[in-house]
């Protein structure tokens, strides 16, 4: 796999921030994230295979998630 990117490889080779969670997609990429405050995170990047993934504004980084939490009953 060739990696292209204007960024020096030292920033790669760090590895993710300890404080950390990833989110799983629909589409079967993740999303890496830290929390910022309660039920929300900040969007760190995105990691996938899938084009729209990168174009959805909702993933972008920087952006804040707000997790919701729903029941299911059986």
């Amino acid at each position: 796999m060739i990696f292209y990117t204007p960024e020096p490889f030292d920033l790669f080779s760090q590895g993710a921030p300890v404080n950390t969670v990833m989110l799983k997609l629909p589409s079967g990429g993740h999303i890496l994230a830290e929390p910022c405050e309660y039920n929300k995170l900040r969007v760190l990047n995105v990691v996938s295979t899938e084009p729209m993934d990168f174009l959805n504004s909702r993933y972008q980084p920087g952006n804040i998630i707000e997790l919701q939490t729903t029941f299911q009953s059986q």
